[in-house]
């Protein structure tokens, strides 16, 4: 029975020692990264066509837009369309530099950027651009 109990001790040790606990870093993370005071500003909702090489861009890309510390979920292609791109700043830097970019791809791995780019313009209200 002891030999069991240290065996089982022996192995609990081994599998917690043996876990990387390495996270991975956010935009938050970054020493440049001062949040916004009070409530954050009222996000904007991108949806529309785009294309790659003046032809319909193609299904099932992933699609995101990124501030400097902010940035959208990713979202999924439809022929030429894409839809639910939704961002909003989150630090000062992000206020300040006003520029949101448009990828296509994965932000880990192979993306490309848009030559469109949105001027952030914050509201106080919900509001409907276009």
């Amino acid at each position: 029975m002891t030999v069991l109990l240290a065996a089982i001790a022996m192995l609990s040790f081994a599998i917690i020692a043996c876990t990387n606990n390495d996270v991975e870093p956010t935009p938050y993370d970054r020493e440049d990264f001062t949040p916004l005071d009070g409530p954050p500003p009222f996000p904007i909702i991108f949806n529309g066509k785009f294309t790659v090489d003046g032809k319909p861009g193609p299904v099932n890309q992933t699609i995101y837009a990124e501030f400097i510390h902010g940035g959208s979920p990713p979202s999924r292609t439809f022929k030429g369309e894409y839809v639910q791109v939704i961002l909003g700043p989150v630090s000062a830097a992000d206020i300040e530099h006003g520029i949101i970019t448009f990828y296509l791809g994965s932000r880990d791995g192979d993306h490309v950027k848009a030559e469109e780019t949105w001027v952030w313009d914050q509201v106080n209200l919900p509001t409907n651009q276009s």
